[in-house]
């Protein structure tokens, strides 16, 4: 007769960190009730209690994904140097990975996509943080530094609209084809495999942003970029 491994403290709270997430993508923080948590980790509610105060306390546990991802992606992109080169790599590989996934964290990434857009429902306080988590992290510093590199190398064009703005509106149109991608099959009639699309909306992206037909001519070349994106993907 085999003897039951007991569990320890982490291992429990962990658990109920993991079948609390799915449950808050899908329902969101107020349609997902503490015995519905409970239930999922196979624990009582006064279990729960012991290893979180409140649901307020296990939703912020649930925020920790943006913050991984974000250390995953950023490690490899510090060995470029800035430079108009670098921000079309960063944009090109950010619309990727927000409408593909990261590879070996396809999972994760789904369940905290379907958690930005249940908060944006509700309060906001997942997105708010992991925007936040954004703004201080060290993407945000590469791309402005390739932004700034990209304007002294007369790859921009002048227009009057703010960097960190452009940069914003380039990510929240990742964010809209995710959306309209979330069950899989588009909701529009999009022309092309949705490859074709993501280096479009790239381009596009990055046209918007300012960058010139020279620089766009010189640097987003398909097949490079392609190579580097898998290449950047392999190594995380």
């Amino acid at each position: 007769m085999e003897l039951k491994t007991r569990i320890t403290r982490e291992e429990r709270k962990l658990s109920i960190v993991d079948s609390a997430r799915p449950l808050f993508a899908d329902k969101g923080f107020n349609g997902t009730s503490v015995r519905a948590i409970a239930r999922a980790a196979n624990v009582s509610e006064a279990l729960l209690y012991k290893h979180f105060s409140s649901k307020v306390e296990l939703y912020k546990e649930v925020q920790i994904y943006p913050e991984k991802i974000q250390l995953l992606l950023m490690d490899g992109l510090e060995k470029i140097e800035p430079g108009t080169e670098k921000l079309i790599l960063i944009i090109y590989l950010a619309f990727h990975q927000i409408i593909f996934e990261v590879p070996g964290h396809e999972k994760e990434q789904k369940i905290h996509e379907r958690l930005m857009f249940q908060s944006l429902l509700e309060d906001g306080s997942y997105a708010r943080k992991a925007f936040k988590i954004l703004l201080r992290g060290k993407g945000l510093r590469m791309l402005l530094e390739s932004f700034e590199a990209a304007e002294q190398s007369g790859h921009l064009v002048d227009i009057p609209i703010p960097m960190e703005n452009r940069l914003w509106f380039s990510h929240h149109l990742a964010m809209a084809l995710n959306l309209c991608h979330l069950k899989g099959e588009s909701v529009f009639e999009y022309h092309g495999p949705l490859e074709a699309l993501v280096e479009q909306a790239a381009f596009f992206a990055l046209r918007g942003m300012g960058l010139t037909d020279v620089a766009m001519k010189t640097f987003f070349k398909s097949d490079h970029l392609k190579k580097m994106k898998q290449q950047f993907f392999k190594n995380i």
